[in-house]
């Protein structure tokens, strides 16, 4: 996938603490705000048991409430044909059969385009999508590919089995990054859905934040100097190659503004590659809550570094 940079790569480089800096814009601290989402009525098993009829219809079962509060079901015929529905949250996940696609089955694939239109139609179609559908960007399309080994030792073709959407939410300009706010749903032959994941709770109107209750991007940027430099080491020098705004969403109880540096780490034996990395700092000086920084997936990365929420000509395919 093509990545649009929101920030000019161009580098001066600026000696302290290990540190190279981007020559960057300073970014707008203005008018951050925090984002409580709407209360919502607990769901009931038949909830859950009207998800296994509409998603898995040839699938048949008395569902039952974990301690947690998720039920969870797994076909007795075929492991990879699952469900999962959050009581509280409401996020719901499903999985479909996966035999057919075993083996040598090489199935016909949507293009980028085509697969993210499919997932759309597939969200509106079984009320699923957001009220907002303005806040519903395209992240990354990736994919699911397989290969095997041939009766030589070597490795047999590799064949692309799945097109995998990511799709992220946006906020006044801004990506919501962490475990909450995201969609992905696994698309297979023909256009065949295979699985979606939904994690989305719907947002009450926003609390403005004061300027004296935000870090100061210096602020920040020390911050995140400290912690990178105390996890990879002293001797480390460290790039900043982009800084941005961001909000995180930790499927907790709000949504909380953050700065997001993307950084190109050196570690001290210079015989070792260079290290990307996305250091997340809260915003606040006081946040409302802890944020689970170090449950960033790989997509978050991908929803900072790219530049608009179009798909780019090319679809980047990663085999898992």
């Amino acid at each position: 996938m093509k990545l649009q940079k929101l920030i000019p790569s161009l580098f001066a480089i600026a000696m302290g603490l290990g540190v190279i800096s981007g020559a960057q814009a300073a970014v707008n601290t203005d008018n951050l705000v925090v984002y409580n989402f709407q209360a919502t009525t607990p769901a009931t098993l038949d909830a859950s048991q009207s998800y296994l009829k509409q998603f898995l219809p040839s699938e048949s079962a008395r569902l039952a409430q974990g301690e947690d509060g998720v039920v969870r079901y797994v076909s007795d015929k075929d492991v990879n044909t699952t469900l999962e529905h959050n009581l509280a949250t409401g996020d719901i996940s499903f999985s479909r059969n996966f035999n057919r696609y075993l083996g040598s089955f090489v199935p016909k694939l949507p293009d980028g385009d085509s697969a993210v239109k499919i997932a759309t139609a597939f969200l509106e179609q079984n009320k699923l999508s957001p009220a907002n559908a303005d806040e519903l960007k395209v992240a990354h399309v990736g994919g699911l590919a397989t290969t095997s080994v041939l009766a030589t030792g070597k490795p047999g073709p590799v064949v692309e089995k799945l097109v995998t959407i990511s799709f992220s939410r946006q906020l006044n300009g801004a990506p919501v990054i962490g475990a909450g706010s995201k969609f992905i749903v696994n698309i297979g032959d023909a256009g065949e859905v295979i699985s979606v994941s939904r994690r989305w709770r719907e947002l009450d109107k926003p609390t403005r934040l004061a300027a004296t209750e935000v870090l100061t991007e210096k602020e920040a940027l020390d911050l995140s100097n400290r912690q990178i430099l105390s996890e990879f080491g002293e001797g480390s020098r460290v790039e900043i190659l982009q800084t941005q705004l961001a909000y995180f969403d930790n499927n907790g109880a709000t949504i909380q503004p953050v700065f997001a540096f993307q950084t190109k780490i050196q570690l001290a034996d210079q015989k070792l590659p260079p290290v990307e990395y996305l250091s997340v700092i809260p915003a606040m000086r006081k946040p409302i809550e802890n944020l689970n920084l170090t449950q960033l997936d790989p997509v978050a990365l991908r929803t900072i570094q790219s530049g608009n929420s179009t798909i780019p000509p090319e679809s980047d395919k990663t085999s898992d």
